[in-house]
């Protein structure tokens, strides 16, 4: 039994050594003109589709694939898939239901920067690009409920409410954080 287990070792160890040795078929040596690839793309480049922006159904609701990555690296862990606070971190950090409906009227768009890139409580600052935060900023707008009663309601300073609502607009308890006193909505001229 001892020496077939030496046996498998010796085996694995051969092959690990001189198995690896070996250059890959597919891939090829770096060469200073790959770094031309997006204004003169070579034969053996990939070149992006015809649209090579955002996906449709992001750009419609003025989103992007930057915003969508920020959103679940950064908020997720906290505020959960669609804002309602439920996030694996959301109870013990008491994050704010961010689909409430009147969370979503008493912020204005440039709190909800601030808040994003400064911190606020115990959420941290997220060093982010403005045009992500404000990306972002319209992605929590389109995490609205609708109010109970009211379909297609939305406030004055809340563009994209006509996105797909949330289950439900009943505030959670994790929404404790209070917003500031300021209500005007900013304008997002950044």
């Amino acid at each position: 039994m001892e020496s077939a287990v030496r046996s498998i070792r010796f085996v694995l160890l051969a092959a690990l050594t001189f198995g690896c040795d070996g250059k890959r078929a597919d891939v090829r040596e770096w060469r200073p003109e790959d770094h031309d690839h997006t204004t003169n793309p070579g034969a053996e480049q990939v070149v992006g589709g015809p649209d090579a922006g955002p996906a449709p159904e992001l750009a419609r609701h003025g989103l992007d694939e930057v915003t969508v990555v920020a959103w679940q690296q950064n908020c997720t862990r906290c505020h959960g898939r669609i804002g309602r606070g439920d996030g694996p971190q959301g109870a013990m950090f008491r994050a704010t239901d961010l689909s409430n409906p009147e969370w979503q009227a008493a912020m204005s768009d440039e709190q909800m920067a601030l808040a994003i890139k400064n911190g606020r409580g115990a959420m941290p600052p997220f060093p982010l690009p403005d045009s992500t935060i404000q990306g972002l900023v319209r992605l929590i707008r389109l995490l609205r409920a609708e109010p109970e009663g009211e379909p297609g309601a939305a406030p004055s300073g809340a563009p994209g409410s006509s996105a797909a609502p949330a289950p439900s607009a009943a505030p959670s308890p994790a929404s404790s954080v209070a917003p500031a006193s300021s209500t005007a909505p900013a304008s997002s001229a950044r």
